[in-house]
C-alpha cells in the first residue's frame, strides 16, 4: 500500500525513479523495490521520501478514502489509518486525522516478537507511551528498559531511541509523538 502511494506521489511530482533516489540519498532500484512492495523502507527512509515529495509522512501513508471529509473527532476503529513498518513487524494506526493541525500524534502500535524499530534514531520533540499487553524493551540513551504490560514511558525524542520485542507475544502499546512526525 505505501509502495503504490509512494509510485503515484512520485509521479504527480514528475519525478523519475532516479530523481526521488538522488532526492532521498539511494539507489532507483531501492525506490522501485519500494514502490513494488519488495523492500520495507525504515521511517528515517519513509521521511526522506515525505520530504522528497513534500508531503507528510501521514500523507504519504494515508489512502486516499472518503473519510477525508468526515467528522475528525471520534475515530471510529475501522476508519484508521493502517500502516506496516520494518517488514510488516511493526503495525501502526493513527489515532486521529488531519495531523497537520495537531500538537501530538497518538498511534496505536502492535510490535510483532522480533520486531521493533531496528536501531537507534532521534528527531525532534517528546514521546509518551504506555504498554497494553505483552512486553517491550526500550533503549533510550544507550540504556535499556524492560516494560510490561502496564508499564509507561515518557522522553525526548531528540534522545537517541529505539525498540524490540524481545517476547514470544505481540507487544500491543499506545505511542504518542509531540510535534506529529508521521
Amino acid at each position: 500500500m505505501i509502495g503504490k502511494r509512494i509510485r503515484e506521489l512520485r509521479k504527480e511530482s514528475k519525478y523519475t525513479l532516479k530523481d526521488l533516489a538522488a532526492k532521498v540519498g539511494c539507489t532507483d532500484v531501492f525506490i522501485s523495490q519500494i514502490e513494488r512492495e519488495i523492500a520495507s523502507p525504515s521511517i528515517s527512509t519513509l521521511k526522506k521520501i515525505a520530504n522528497a515529495l513534500d508531503v507528510s509522512l501521514v500523507e504519504l501513508v494515508e489512502v486516499i478514502d472518503e473519510t477525508k471529509n468526515e467528522d475528525t473527532l471520534i475515530i471510529k476503529k475501522n476508519k484508521r489509518i493502517n500502516f506496516n513498518l520494518h517488514n510488516d513487524s511493526v503495525l501502526c494506526e493513527i489515532l486521529t486525522r488531519d495531523i497537520k493541525n495537531k500538537n501530538m500524534e497518538p498511534l496505536h502500535k502492535l510490535v510483532k516478537p522480533g520486531g521493533g524499530s531496528k536501531g537507534l534514531y532521534f528527531h525532534s520533540g517528546e514521546e509518551f507511551g504506555i504498554v497494553l499487553k505483552g512486553s517491550l524493551v526500550l533503549t533510550v540513551n544507550n540504556k535499556t528498559y524492560d516494560l510490561e504490560e502496564g508499564d509507561a514511558f515518557y522522553f525526548k525524542s531528540t534522545d537517541k531511541h529505539g525498540y524490540e520485542n524481545k517476547g514470544n507475544i505481540n507487544c500491543e502499546l499506545i505511542w504518542v509523538i509531540s510535534p506529529p512526525t508521521f
